[in-house]
């Protein structure tokens, strides 16, 4: 998990990924939605076409509603 690490990924860095944490609230507020996928999912191009397929497919699917409906306990 390079992206909150330092010293070449041997110590984490909790303000990276307060940072991170920061911009994810601040893109919450702004009636954003963000979908985040994990290196494991997206590696392998077999397994990685279906997943995106089906997700843009479900994205596309849904009714504007404005901002996110997700119930707040429901967000990370």
């Amino acid at each position: 998990m390079r992206h909150y690490t330092r010293n070449g990924g041997t110590e984490p860095d909790s303000t990276k990924y307060a940072a991170t944490m920061a911009g994810d609230r601040d893109l919450k507020f702004g009636g954003y939605e963000v979908f985040r996928f994990g290196h494991d999912e997206l590696r392998d191009h077999d397994r990685a076409q279906p997943l995106l397929g089906g997700f843009f497919a479900t994205l596309l699917d849904r009714s504007p509603t404005g901002p996110s409906q997700v119930p707040l306990s429901a967000q990370g």
